[in-house]
């Protein structure tokens, strides 16, 4: 192992944990997992990044962590650091995917020397809901598109349909629709913006309410995956909109989901990456900041992050 590694972690969230981000947060396990491994951990927000000289800085803060509720992080020391002193780089902005993501993951790119998990032109390449369509075989019926009348065509051949924004997470914007549903009209015109704005629609899966599969890969490869189950009344399976989560074998139809992936995330140097699968098919490929680990570790004993870290060292 380098001696004296430093691992640097961009995300805008650590600093304002709850106790449910204490122990459902895959950053934070990230770094409690770096932290294990010896290595120097320094946590900065993406605002902080700038270009000077064509060199990327931020301020970070060298932190001591805890898996407990209080006294979680303990910041050592501050300092202005060259983004290409640390030896590896995890970055874990969430979206939206605004002009202010956009920036953050451009400004990553004049990063030359650190290794950084994931790779910000896969990320740039990697919509989180369109990138599935690269697998048409494995993914239900789905058209992206802002016209209304097609997506009234569309829920006419399927009955029920899932409606999604291309640019949100955790469900946010995500609606069910119904042909037997009055509301069915007016969800699709905002979802749409009134036909301004591009929605993805898919057909409806109803073996969503028994659960969907997240299945968390490390360089196309799975680790381990959960059952997320939505809570009554619910078609969502956000673990933060009271989603339940319960242990799960991988399928031989999920191997064939992941190895169908790992060409494409290996050539876009999505290295760490999260699947959701609902029955047979694939839904949604989170690349940006992937999550779960907490959850995949209590329900399979496997510490998923500590792999990915070590992984990440292996590569330095």
């Amino acid at each position: 192992m380098i001696r004296n590694l430093k691992i640097a972690f961009i995300a805008d969230d650590i600093n304002n944990f709850t106790e449910f981000d204490i122990f459902h947060n895959a950053t934070f396990s990230l770094m409690l997992a770096a932290q294990k491994l010896q290595a120097k951990v320094f946590l900065t927000k993406s605002n902080n990044l700038k270009i000077v000289n064509n060199k990327v800085f931020a301020k970070f803060d060298e932190v001591v962590l805890k898996h407990e509720l209080k006294n979680y992080l303990t910041i050592q020391n501050s300092t202005e650091c060259l983004l290409d002193s640390f030896n590896i780089i995890f970055a874990r902005k969430d979206p939206p995917i605004n002009e202010n993501f956009i920036s953050y993951v451009q400004t990553l790119l004049l990063v030359s020397n650190a290794f950084i998990i994931n790779n910000p032109k896969g990320i740039l390449s990697a919509n989180e809901k369109l990138y599935a369509l690269n697998f048409p075989q494995i993914i239900p019926p789905t058209i992206v598109t802002s016209d209304i009348s097609e997506i009234k065509n569309f829920l006419n051949s399927y009955k029920e349909a899932v409606i999604k924004p291309l640019f949100n997470r955790g469900g946010e914007g995500v609606f069910y629709l119904s042909l037997n549903d009055n509301t069915c009209e007016s969800i699709i015109e905002s979802s749409t913006q009134n036909g301004n704005k591009t929605a993805l629609v898919q057909k409806y899966l109803p073996e969503v309410i028994n659960g969907d599969k997240r299945i968390v890969l490390l360089n196309g490869v799975p680790l381990g995956a959960i059952y997320r189950i939505p809570k009554a009344g619910e078609f969502r399976a956000n673990i933060r909109r009271g989603a339940s989560v319960k242990a799960c074998k991988l399928s031989n139809r999920d191997l064939e989901i992941c190895e169908a992936l790992k060409p494409l995330l290996q050539k876009d140097k999505i290295y760490f990456a999260s699947i959701d699968v609902i029955g047979d098919y694939l839904i949604e490929v989170n690349v940006t900041c992937p999550a779960s680990l907490q959850e995949v570790e209590r329900c399979t004993g496997r510490p998923a992050a500590e792999e990915i870290v070590k992984w990440a060292i292996n590569k330095v």
